[in-house]
Protein backbone atom coordinates (compact mmCIF):
# COMPACT_ATOMS: atom_id res chain seq x y z
CA UNK A 1 0.00 0.00 0.00
CA UNK A 2 1.13 3.61 -0.16
CA UNK A 3 1.77 5.82 2.31
CA UNK A 4 -1.17 8.22 1.48
CA UNK A 5 -3.32 5.27 2.21
CA UNK A 6 -1.88 5.32 6.13
CA UNK A 7 -1.38 9.05 6.41
CA UNK A 8 -5.52 9.91 5.32
CA UNK A 9 -7.19 12.12 7.99
CA UNK A 10 -3.75 12.44 9.95
CA UNK A 11 -3.45 16.03 11.08
CA UNK A 12 0.13 15.82 12.18
CA UNK A 13 2.39 14.73 9.39
CA UNK A 14 6.47 14.85 9.25
CA UNK A 15 8.18 16.11 6.38
CA UNK A 16 11.93 15.70 5.51
CA UNK A 17 13.79 18.34 3.96
CA UNK A 18 16.69 18.40 2.06
CA UNK A 19 19.92 17.52 3.52
CA UNK A 20 17.58 17.48 6.92
CA UNK A 21 17.82 14.37 9.12
CA UNK A 22 14.87 13.60 11.01
CA UNK A 23 15.49 13.48 14.85
CA UNK A 24 13.07 11.63 17.25
CA UNK A 25 13.08 12.78 20.74
CA UNK A 26 11.34 11.34 23.10
CA UNK A 27 9.11 13.21 25.73
CA UNK A 28 10.74 13.88 28.92
CA UNK A 29 8.66 12.26 31.95
CA UNK A 30 6.95 15.14 33.57
CA UNK A 31 5.96 15.10 37.11
CA UNK A 32 2.74 17.74 36.80
CA UNK A 33 0.77 18.77 34.20
CA UNK A 34 2.40 20.60 31.14
CA UNK A 35 1.48 24.21 31.33
CA UNK A 36 3.11 25.48 28.76
CA UNK A 37 0.76 28.33 26.28
CA UNK A 38 -1.05 28.80 29.80
CA UNK A 39 -2.72 26.01 29.82
CA UNK A 40 -2.79 21.88 30.92
CA UNK A 41 -2.03 20.17 26.84
CA UNK A 42 -1.75 16.76 28.07
CA UNK A 43 -6.04 16.56 28.11
CA UNK A 44 -7.21 19.20 26.06
CA UNK A 45 -4.65 18.31 23.36
CA UNK A 46 -6.29 14.78 23.31
CA UNK A 47 -9.44 15.97 23.82
CA UNK A 48 -9.65 18.22 20.92
CA UNK A 49 -7.71 15.34 18.78
CA UNK A 50 -10.42 13.23 19.47
CA UNK A 51 -13.10 15.86 18.70
CA UNK A 52 -11.80 16.63 15.46
CA UNK A 53 -11.17 12.81 14.46
CA UNK A 54 -14.66 12.51 15.07
CA UNK A 55 -16.05 15.30 13.11
CA UNK A 56 -14.11 14.20 10.24
CA UNK A 57 -15.39 10.72 10.17
CA UNK A 58 -19.05 11.85 10.77
CA UNK A 59 -18.20 13.97 7.55
CA UNK A 60 -16.54 10.96 5.46
CA UNK A 61 -19.48 8.94 5.83
CA UNK A 62 -21.81 12.25 5.08
CA UNK A 63 -23.64 11.71 2.08
CA UNK A 64 -23.96 13.99 -0.72
CA UNK A 65 -27.65 14.19 -0.17
CA UNK A 66 -27.35 14.28 3.63
CA UNK A 67 -24.75 17.13 3.25
CA UNK A 68 -27.57 19.01 0.51
CA UNK A 69 -29.93 18.56 3.21
CA UNK A 70 -27.96 19.82 6.27
CA UNK A 71 -26.94 22.80 4.26
CA UNK A 72 -30.38 23.43 3.36
CA UNK A 73 -31.54 23.16 7.05
CA UNK A 74 -29.23 25.91 8.29
CA UNK A 75 -29.92 28.09 5.37
CA UNK A 76 -33.44 28.15 6.33
CA UNK A 77 -32.30 28.68 9.82
CA UNK A 78 -30.01 31.54 9.09
CA UNK A 79 -33.29 33.35 6.92
CA UNK A 80 -35.92 32.39 9.73
CA UNK A 81 -33.62 34.09 12.15
CA UNK A 82 -32.66 37.03 9.94
CA UNK A 83 -37.04 37.31 9.10
CA UNK A 84 -37.75 37.30 12.81
CA UNK A 85 -35.25 40.32 13.45
CA UNK A 86 -36.69 42.18 10.21
CA UNK A 87 -40.07 41.99 11.50
CA UNK A 88 -38.97 43.05 14.61
CA UNK A 89 -37.25 45.96 13.60
CA UNK A 90 -40.37 46.88 11.46
CA UNK A 91 -42.53 46.51 13.96
CA UNK A 92 -40.13 49.25 15.81
CA UNK A 93 -40.21 51.20 12.89
CA UNK A 94 -44.01 51.38 12.81
CA UNK A 95 -44.48 52.18 16.25
CA UNK A 96 -41.55 55.44 15.85
CA UNK A 97 -43.73 56.29 12.72
CA UNK A 98 -46.96 56.20 14.56
CA UNK A 99 -45.76 58.10 17.42
CA UNK A 100 -43.97 60.86 15.53
CA UNK A 101 -46.77 61.27 13.08
CA UNK A 102 -49.57 61.65 15.90
CA UNK A 103 -47.19 64.40 17.79
CA UNK A 104 -46.66 65.85 14.43
CA UNK A 105 -50.88 66.21 14.05
CA UNK A 106 -50.94 67.00 17.81
CA UNK A 107 -48.10 69.93 17.30
CA UNK A 108 -50.32 71.04 14.62
CA UNK A 109 -54.01 71.05 15.93
CA UNK A 110 -55.05 68.19 13.77
CA UNK A 111 -55.29 65.36 15.82
CA UNK A 112 -58.63 64.49 16.72
CA UNK A 113 -59.62 61.10 18.18
CA UNK A 114 -63.26 60.32 18.42
CA UNK A 115 -64.31 58.74 21.58
CA UNK A 116 -67.72 60.93 22.90
CA UNK A 117 -70.21 58.21 21.28
CA UNK A 118 -68.06 55.42 23.78
CA UNK A 119 -68.92 57.53 26.79
CA UNK A 120 -72.26 56.49 28.74
CA UNK A 121 -73.87 58.11 31.84
CA UNK A 122 -71.83 57.29 35.00
CA UNK A 123 -74.27 55.00 37.51
CA UNK A 124 -74.34 56.04 41.39
CA UNK A 125 -71.64 53.33 42.29
CA UNK A 126 -68.99 55.58 39.31
CA UNK A 127 -69.85 58.94 41.33
CA UNK A 128 -67.19 59.50 45.00
CA UNK A 129 -67.16 62.25 46.87
CA UNK A 130 -63.86 62.63 48.81
CA UNK A 131 -63.20 64.80 51.69
CA UNK A 132 -60.83 65.87 53.99
CA UNK A 133 -60.59 68.22 57.30
CA UNK A 134 -57.96 70.17 55.93
CA UNK A 135 -60.23 71.44 53.33
CA UNK A 136 -63.07 72.38 55.49
CA UNK A 137 -64.08 75.75 52.93
CA UNK A 138 -65.25 75.30 49.68
CA UNK A 139 -62.22 74.01 47.12
CA UNK A 140 -61.32 75.55 44.20
CA UNK A 141 -58.62 73.69 41.88
CA UNK A 142 -57.77 70.52 40.78
CA UNK A 143 -54.82 69.14 39.12
CA UNK A 144 -53.82 65.66 37.99
CA UNK A 145 -50.41 64.38 37.47
CA UNK A 146 -50.16 63.44 33.85
CA UNK A 147 -49.16 59.52 34.75
CA UNK A 148 -52.67 59.47 36.20
CA UNK A 149 -51.01 58.65 39.75
CA UNK A 150 -52.03 61.67 41.80
CA UNK A 151 -54.26 64.41 42.18
CA UNK A 152 -53.96 67.86 44.03
CA UNK A 153 -56.65 69.79 45.89
CA UNK A 154 -56.72 73.45 46.55
CA UNK A 155 -59.14 75.10 48.82
CA UNK A 156 -60.27 78.77 50.59
CA UNK A 157 -58.95 77.99 53.76
CA UNK A 158 -55.49 77.68 52.45
CA UNK A 159 -54.53 74.25 52.20
CA UNK A 160 -52.80 71.81 49.19
CA UNK A 161 -53.79 68.16 49.65
CA UNK A 162 -51.92 65.51 47.61
CA UNK A 163 -53.76 62.31 46.91
CA UNK A 164 -53.44 59.17 45.43
CA UNK A 165 -55.24 57.85 42.88
CA UNK A 166 -54.67 54.10 42.98
CA UNK A 167 -54.76 54.27 46.62
CA UNK A 168 -57.82 56.74 46.93
CA UNK A 169 -56.02 58.44 49.87
CA UNK A 170 -54.51 61.26 51.03
CA UNK A 171 -50.64 60.98 51.35
CA UNK A 172 -49.63 64.59 52.34
CA UNK A 173 -50.64 68.11 52.93
CA UNK A 174 -49.53 72.20 52.88
CA UNK A 175 -51.57 73.88 55.53
CA UNK A 176 -52.04 77.72 56.44
CA UNK A 177 -50.61 76.75 59.90
CA UNK A 178 -47.63 74.84 59.03
CA UNK A 179 -46.75 76.96 56.09
CA UNK A 180 -48.31 80.29 56.80
CA UNK A 181 -45.20 81.84 55.49
CA UNK A 182 -45.92 80.92 51.36
CA UNK A 183 -49.69 80.17 51.86
CA UNK A 184 -51.13 83.54 52.26
CA UNK A 185 -55.07 83.30 51.56
CA UNK A 186 -57.26 80.44 49.88
CA UNK A 187 -55.55 78.82 46.61
CA UNK A 188 -56.98 79.94 43.99
CA UNK A 189 -54.64 77.88 41.43
CA UNK A 190 -52.45 75.02 41.05
CA UNK A 191 -50.30 73.62 38.66
CA UNK A 192 -48.26 70.06 37.47
CA UNK A 193 -45.08 69.93 35.02
CA UNK A 194 -45.68 67.22 32.68
CA UNK A 195 -42.62 65.15 34.36
CA UNK A 196 -43.97 65.78 38.07
CA UNK A 197 -40.88 67.54 38.69
CA UNK A 198 -42.37 70.48 39.79
CA UNK A 199 -45.86 72.15 41.47
CA UNK A 200 -47.00 75.64 41.03
CA UNK A 201 -49.32 76.95 43.36
CA UNK A 202 -51.05 80.71 43.68
CA UNK A 203 -53.27 82.16 46.46
CA UNK A 204 -54.94 85.41 47.41
CA UNK A 205 -51.26 86.82 47.53
CA UNK A 206 -49.31 88.12 44.39
CA UNK A 207 -46.98 85.59 44.31
CA UNK A 208 -46.42 82.21 43.64
CA UNK A 209 -44.95 79.25 45.41
CA UNK A 210 -43.10 76.12 43.51
CA UNK A 211 -43.07 72.72 45.18
CA UNK A 212 -41.14 69.60 45.34
CA UNK A 213 -44.37 67.16 44.25
CA UNK A 214 -43.55 63.95 46.15
CA UNK A 215 -42.03 65.65 49.54
CA UNK A 216 -44.25 68.82 49.31
CA UNK A 217 -41.08 70.65 50.43
CA UNK A 218 -40.96 74.48 49.50
CA UNK A 219 -38.45 75.02 46.85
CA UNK A 220 -39.56 79.04 45.27
CA UNK A 221 -41.29 81.63 45.60
CA UNK A 222 -42.06 83.96 42.02
CA UNK A 223 -42.55 87.37 42.92
CA UNK A 224 -44.13 90.22 39.93
CA UNK A 225 -47.07 90.25 39.65
CA UNK A 226 -48.99 93.04 41.75
CA UNK A 227 -52.23 91.36 42.79
CA UNK A 228 -54.10 87.91 43.08
CA UNK A 229 -52.70 85.31 40.24
CA UNK A 230 -55.99 83.80 39.22
CA UNK A 231 -54.34 81.33 37.15
CA UNK A 232 -50.93 79.28 36.63
CA UNK A 233 -50.26 76.35 33.41
CA UNK A 234 -47.30 74.59 32.57
CA UNK A 235 -46.41 74.40 28.77
CA UNK A 236 -46.33 71.05 28.21
CA UNK A 237 -43.23 69.14 28.33
CA UNK A 238 -41.36 71.64 29.78
CA UNK A 239 -40.59 74.15 32.76
CA UNK A 240 -41.87 77.30 31.22
CA UNK A 241 -44.47 78.40 33.88
CA UNK A 242 -47.18 80.74 32.68
CA UNK A 243 -49.45 83.01 34.97
CA UNK A 244 -52.75 85.58 34.81
CA UNK A 245 -53.07 88.12 37.56
CA UNK A 246 -55.90 90.32 37.93
CA UNK A 247 -53.18 93.29 37.49
CA UNK A 248 -54.15 92.74 33.83
CA UNK A 249 -50.98 91.14 33.49
CA UNK A 250 -49.69 87.72 31.78
CA UNK A 251 -46.17 86.65 32.77
CA UNK A 252 -43.54 84.11 31.44
CA UNK A 253 -41.43 82.29 34.42
CA UNK A 254 -38.53 79.62 33.86
CA UNK A 255 -38.03 77.05 36.46
CA UNK A 256 -35.49 75.59 35.15
CA UNK A 257 -33.42 78.80 36.14
CA UNK A 258 -36.24 79.85 38.76
CA UNK A 259 -36.01 83.36 36.80
CA UNK A 260 -38.70 85.55 35.57
CA UNK A 261 -39.07 85.50 31.39
CA UNK A 262 -40.85 88.49 30.82
CA UNK A 263 -44.77 90.45 31.00
CA UNK A 264 -47.42 90.30 28.48
CA UNK A 265 -50.17 93.25 28.48
CA UNK A 266 -52.88 93.22 26.27
CA UNK A 267 -56.00 92.68 28.55
CA UNK A 268 -58.15 95.50 29.83
CA UNK A 269 -59.67 93.78 32.52
CA UNK A 270 -58.43 91.15 35.41
CA UNK A 271 -57.34 87.79 33.53
CA UNK A 272 -59.40 85.53 35.06
CA UNK A 273 -57.85 81.68 33.30
CA UNK A 274 -54.95 80.57 31.09
CA UNK A 275 -54.17 77.47 29.64
CA UNK A 276 -51.07 75.83 27.09
CA UNK A 277 -50.58 72.92 25.68
CA UNK A 278 -46.97 72.14 23.49
CA UNK A 279 -46.69 75.53 21.39
CA UNK A 280 -44.82 77.92 23.28
CA UNK A 281 -48.59 80.09 22.96
CA UNK A 282 -50.84 81.06 25.96
CA UNK A 283 -54.47 81.70 26.21
CA UNK A 284 -56.36 83.57 28.36
CA UNK A 285 -59.73 84.82 29.55
CA UNK A 286 -59.87 88.46 30.05
CA UNK A 287 -63.12 88.58 32.15
CA UNK A 288 -65.17 91.97 31.84
CA UNK A 289 -63.22 92.78 28.65
CA UNK A 290 -64.94 89.92 27.12
CA UNK A 291 -62.05 89.12 25.16
CA UNK A 292 -59.98 85.10 24.97
CA UNK A 293 -56.16 86.47 23.60
CA UNK A 294 -53.99 83.84 22.66
CA UNK A 295 -50.36 84.93 22.80
CA UNK A 296 -47.69 84.43 20.55
CA UNK A 297 -44.83 84.12 22.37
CA UNK A 298 -42.02 84.06 19.75
CA UNK A 299 -43.45 86.32 17.26
CA UNK A 300 -44.22 88.81 19.86
CA UNK A 301 -47.82 88.39 18.82
CA UNK A 302 -51.65 88.56 20.13
CA UNK A 303 -54.27 86.95 18.51
CA UNK A 304 -57.85 88.88 19.83
CA UNK A 305 -61.07 87.17 19.99
CA UNK A 306 -64.10 89.05 21.51
CA UNK A 307 -66.40 86.79 23.47
CA UNK A 308 -70.53 87.22 23.58
CA UNK A 309 -71.37 90.18 26.43
CA UNK A 310 -70.28 89.66 30.10
CA UNK A 311 -67.52 88.22 31.71
CA UNK A 312 -65.60 85.80 30.06
CA UNK A 313 -64.11 83.80 33.24
CA UNK A 314 -63.20 80.36 31.67
CA UNK A 315 -60.78 79.58 28.55
CA UNK A 316 -59.69 75.64 27.44
CA UNK A 317 -57.66 73.99 24.70
CA UNK A 318 -59.24 71.25 23.08
CA UNK A 319 -56.47 71.10 21.28
CA UNK A 320 -53.57 73.59 19.09
CA UNK A 321 -56.01 75.30 16.58
CA UNK A 322 -59.47 74.94 18.66
CA UNK A 323 -60.55 76.10 22.60
CA UNK A 324 -63.63 76.21 24.32
CA UNK A 325 -65.02 79.44 26.62
CA UNK A 326 -67.45 80.02 29.49
CA UNK A 327 -68.77 82.93 30.68
CA UNK A 328 -71.03 84.28 33.41
CA UNK A 329 -73.98 84.96 30.98
CA UNK A 330 -74.40 81.52 30.63
CA UNK A 331 -72.83 80.79 27.55
CA UNK A 332 -70.16 78.51 25.82
CA UNK A 333 -68.47 79.12 22.72
CA UNK A 334 -66.31 76.65 20.94
CA UNK A 335 -63.86 78.62 18.66
CA UNK A 336 -61.13 77.94 15.93
CA UNK A 337 -57.62 80.06 16.14
CA UNK A 338 -58.71 81.55 12.29
CA UNK A 339 -61.83 82.75 12.64
CA UNK A 340 -62.24 85.88 15.13
CA UNK A 341 -66.15 84.68 15.95
CA UNK A 342 -67.29 81.16 17.84
CA UNK A 343 -68.01 78.47 15.80
CA UNK A 344 -70.74 77.29 17.99
CA UNK A 345 -72.24 79.19 20.64
CA UNK A 346 -74.37 77.23 23.37
CA UNK A 347 -76.31 79.88 25.25
CA UNK A 348 -77.88 79.73 29.00
CA UNK A 349 -75.94 76.26 28.82
CA UNK A 350 -76.69 75.37 32.67
CA UNK A 351 -79.98 77.08 32.75
CA UNK A 352 -81.56 79.76 34.56
CA UNK A 353 -82.01 80.73 38.04
CA UNK A 354 -84.76 83.68 38.52
CA UNK A 355 -84.64 84.05 35.13
CA UNK A 356 -81.08 85.02 35.12
CA UNK A 357 -78.64 82.39 33.53
CA UNK A 358 -76.49 79.97 35.55
CA UNK A 359 -72.55 81.49 34.92
CA UNK A 360 -70.47 78.85 33.71
CA UNK A 361 -67.83 78.02 36.99
CA UNK A 362 -65.26 75.46 35.31
CA UNK A 363 -64.84 73.77 32.14
CA UNK A 364 -62.27 70.22 31.34
CA UNK A 365 -61.19 68.80 27.94
CA UNK A 366 -59.85 65.40 26.86
CA UNK A 367 -56.99 67.07 24.99
CA UNK A 368 -57.33 66.13 20.97
CA UNK A 369 -60.84 64.69 20.83
CA UNK A 370 -64.57 65.29 20.57
CA UNK A 371 -65.44 66.00 24.35
CA UNK A 372 -65.32 68.44 27.07
CA UNK A 373 -67.46 69.01 30.31
CA UNK A 374 -69.03 72.84 31.84
CA UNK A 375 -69.31 72.97 35.69
CA UNK A 376 -71.75 75.58 37.31
CA UNK A 377 -74.03 75.62 40.01
CA UNK A 378 -77.13 73.76 39.03
CA UNK A 379 -76.37 70.33 40.80
CA UNK A 380 -75.13 68.83 37.36
CA UNK A 381 -71.23 68.19 35.58
CA UNK A 382 -72.78 68.62 31.53
CA UNK A 383 -70.60 66.74 29.00
CA UNK A 384 -70.83 67.69 25.46
CA UNK A 385 -70.07 66.02 22.24
CA UNK A 386 -68.21 68.37 19.52
CA UNK A 387 -69.48 67.30 15.94
CA UNK A 388 -69.76 68.42 12.36
CA UNK A 389 -66.50 69.35 11.86
CA UNK A 390 -66.51 72.08 15.04
CA UNK A 391 -69.46 73.39 14.11
CA UNK A 392 -71.86 72.19 16.31
CA UNK A 393 -72.06 70.93 19.98
CA UNK A 394 -74.28 68.05 21.29
CA UNK A 395 -75.13 67.37 24.60
CA UNK A 396 -73.77 64.38 25.71
CA UNK A 397 -75.76 63.22 29.46
CA UNK A 398 -75.26 64.85 33.12
CA UNK A 399 -73.83 64.05 36.36
CA UNK A 400 -75.61 64.72 39.44
CA UNK A 401 -73.46 66.61 41.75
CA UNK A 402 -74.56 69.43 44.56
CA UNK A 403 -72.39 72.17 45.11
CA UNK A 404 -70.67 75.05 42.69
CA UNK A 405 -68.07 72.84 40.23
CA UNK A 406 -65.09 75.15 40.82
CA UNK A 407 -62.64 73.03 38.40
CA UNK A 408 -62.44 69.80 36.70
CA UNK A 409 -59.72 68.13 34.65
CA UNK A 410 -59.85 64.35 32.40
CA UNK A 411 -57.48 62.28 33.40
CA UNK A 412 -54.97 61.63 30.41
CA UNK A 413 -56.69 58.12 29.20
CA UNK A 414 -60.18 60.24 29.66
CA UNK A 415 -61.62 57.37 32.20
CA UNK A 416 -62.30 59.41 34.61
CA UNK A 417 -63.03 63.50 36.09
CA UNK A 418 -61.94 65.11 39.18
CA UNK A 419 -64.35 68.45 40.20
CA UNK A 420 -63.47 70.54 43.15
CA UNK A 421 -66.47 71.36 44.22
CA UNK A 422 -67.97 73.50 47.25
CA UNK A 423 -70.48 75.72 49.07
CA UNK A 424 -69.29 78.73 47.56
CA UNK A 425 -67.88 80.09 43.95
CA UNK A 426 -64.25 79.85 44.12
CA UNK A 427 -63.85 83.55 43.22
CA UNK A 428 -66.32 85.04 45.97
CA UNK A 429 -69.24 84.58 48.23
CA UNK A 430 -72.22 86.08 47.17
CA UNK A 431 -74.25 83.26 48.00
CA UNK A 432 -73.74 80.00 49.22
CA UNK A 433 -75.29 76.69 48.61
CA UNK A 434 -75.55 75.07 52.71
CA UNK A 435 -76.40 71.42 51.30
CA UNK A 436 -74.00 70.99 49.70
CA UNK A 437 -70.36 69.75 51.04
CA UNK A 438 -66.59 70.69 50.35
CA UNK A 439 -64.88 67.13 48.92
CA UNK A 440 -63.69 65.98 45.95
CA UNK A 441 -65.55 64.42 43.64
CA UNK A 442 -64.50 61.10 41.32
CA UNK A 443 -66.07 60.36 38.30
CA UNK A 444 -65.60 56.69 36.66
CA UNK A 445 -66.14 56.65 32.98
CA UNK A 446 -67.45 53.46 31.61
CA UNK A 447 -65.67 53.88 27.88
CA UNK A 448 -66.29 51.15 25.33
CA UNK A 449 -63.35 50.35 23.32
Amino acid sequence: MSSSFFLKGKSRQIHKRKGEKIKKIKPKKQNGPNLENGHDSSESDLDIKKFSDAEEVESDHETAEQKKLRLAKKYLEEIEREEAKRAELKEIDDAVEKRLQKDYLEQKGKLKVEVADNYSTPSANDLRLIRAKEHRLTLTCVCVSFDGQYVFTGSKCGTIIKWSIKEKRKLGSLTYKTHSQFLKGGISSLALSTDNKFLASSDQSSEIQIWEPNTLKHLHTFRGHKDTVNGIIFRKNTHELYSASKDRSVKIWSLDEMAYVETLFGHQSAVMSIDALTRERAITAGGRDSSVRIWKIVEESQLIFNGPVGSLDEVKLLDEEHFVSGSDNGSLCLWGVMKKKPLCVVPEAHGKENEVPRWITSLATLLNSDIFASGSYDNCIRLWKVSDMYRKVVPLFSIEVNGFVNAMQFTSDGKQLYAAVGQEHKSGRWFKLGSAKNGLLVVNFNVKS
